[in-house]
């Protein structure tokens, strides 16, 4: 009588792309290339890649925390030049000039954190400066003067030639400037004066210039303004409410609609309606007063604090003192997005000097800018991917995974990769030299399985998984 052996049966497991990543659903509910948890990675063209990092750049002083472009004309050289201004640490503002090539203070007096906006007043081009504890600033790269009789502003935006603020002071009520003077506050029919609202929605935080409207950003809510030429034909109407507070430093225009962070998620507003994105990371957001945000190149940044789980401590993390972690870049066309971990963010302004486009930011109290290459400076970021868990589709039989295949090459570089296997909650690491068509020999024995890339090199371009596995 002859020996009958078991019968193999052969088995693939192709993943199409790395999808997005899911941090509200059980791991085990996940399909296959849907990340449990991810870092310093950008798959919005399918495989991985390096995410966003900061660098250093020649036009922002590494002493920066704040910083903006200034367009100024010249009347002493006839011809406009753009100037950059920024904020040191100790609250002195100094600014670049480019016709006389060096550095200037403002004053020498100390501000805390500014707000500044270009406009121009008796046909000058100024900056419009405000922070806590002083009123509206005026500069016009010569002299600065001081308005006693302004507000104590929060939040401004120029809206049909009016200076539309709300106040520190007074925090149910919008303050509007005299039409084609910014400067001019007192309250008349044809000068200054307020809007004033009481009800469910709260207090007025941010107010946002935005098509055709004005819109007050409130701790619950959102309320448009009217506001063309006649203040007497001015109306309110109450457009969206949240049980959520609504963060003012997460809010920003973004080319046709307005991005919001509030306590219960993400939104974008496009006037009239508020729809909540990115729902699937939204639990491990930690939303609070301390995030910053900007519209560059399409994309909404948003920096943040996260919570990612898994007891690591990666970049900026190994201080007690950081404010943010996580840096999310949205791309609001294809709604793809990345999320880079450990860069403690403060503050963010999209800038354009000479004809270069950057987006400028402070982490950890250095001036630089946010590019592509997860690094802080010149220390690179770690980078992870993590699979939910997976049973082949056959929960209840054994499975021998004896390979996994994938490709990391970008323009012929080599970088190390450490792939990593988790088999009925064991994990197994292995180091693979990148090089095309990697093929990873192992024996990993189990029913259910999850998958993890991480690299600390600079570069990194891996293309999605294929599992071989067999079952007998």
């Amino acid at each position: 009588m002859g020996l009958k052996l078991p019968s193999v049966r052969r088995y693939k497991k192709q993943m199409t792309k790395y999808a997005s990543a899911d941090f509200k659903h059980d791991r085990s509910l996940l399909p296959f290339g849907t990340a449990r948890t991810f870092y310093n990675f950008d798959f919005s063209s399918g495989v991985l890649r390096k995410g966003y990092g900061v660098k250093q750049h020649p036009c922002v002083p590494v002493g920066a925390q704040r910083y903006w472009i200034y367009r100024l004309y010249s009347e002493e050289h006839g011809e406009y030049a753009d100037q950059y201004i920024y904020q040191y640490s100790n609250g002195l503002l100094a600014w670049f000039d480019a016709f006389k090539h060096k550095e200037i203070y403002v004053s020498g007096l100390p501000y805390g954190p500014l707000d500044i906006i270009n406009y121009r007043v008796n046909s000058k081009d100024v900056l419009l400066l405000t922070c806590e504890g002083r009123k509206l600033i005026t500069w016009d790269g010569d002299r600065y003067v001081e308005y006693a009789n302004s507000p104590a502003i929060s939040s401004m935006a120029i809206h049909y030639e009016r200076l539309f603020v709300t106040s520190r002071d007074e925090k149910t009520k919008v303050y509007f400037s005299k039409n084609l003077d910014p400067t001019q506050w007192e309250i008349s029919e044809d000068g200054g004066g307020f809007i004033e609202l009481l009800d469910e929605r709260g207090y007025m935080n941010k107010v946002v210039s935005f098509g055709n409207y004005l819109y007050i950003f409130r701790d619950h809510g959102i309320s448009r303004v009217t506001a063309y030429g006649d203040q007497t034909e001015f109306s309110v109407v109450n457009m969206f409410v949240t049980a959520g507070r609504i963060f003012p430093s997460g809010i920003t225009t973004c080319g046709n609609c307005i991005m919001f962070l509030a306590s219960d998620g993400l939104y974008r507003f496009d006037g009239y309606e508020c729809v909540r994105v990115l729902t699937d990371i939204s639990a491990a957001i930690l939303p609070d007063d301390n995030c910053a945000c900007a519209y560059y190149d399409g994309k909404y940044y948003l920096a943040c604090k996260m919570d990612f789980g898994d007891g690591k401590t990666v970049g900026c993390e190994s201080s007690d003192e950081y404010k943010t972690n996580a840096l999310i870049v949205y791309d609001l066309s294809s709604g793809e997005y990345s999320v880079s971990r450990g860069l403690d963010i403060r503050f963010m302004n999209a800038c354009s000097y000479n004809g270069e486009d950057y987006l400028m930011c402070c982490e950890g109290g250095k001036g630089g800018v946010i590019e592509r290459g997860a690094a802080r400076f010149d220390d690179p970021l770690p980078s992870y991917w993590e699979s939910g868990v997976t049973d082949m589709s056959a929960p209840d039989r054994a499975k021998y995974v004896t390979e996994i295949l994938f490709d990391n090459t970008d323009g012929g570089s080599a970088d190390n990769i450490e792939l990593g296997v988790c088999a009925d909650g064991v994990w197994s690491k292995l180091n693979v030299q990148s090089a095309a068509a990697n093929g990873v020999k192992l024996n990993v024995s189990g029913h259910r399985f999850a998958f993890s890339l991480y690299t600390d090199s600079d570069t990194v371009n891996a293309t999605p998984l294929c599992v071989r596995y067999n079952t007998y």
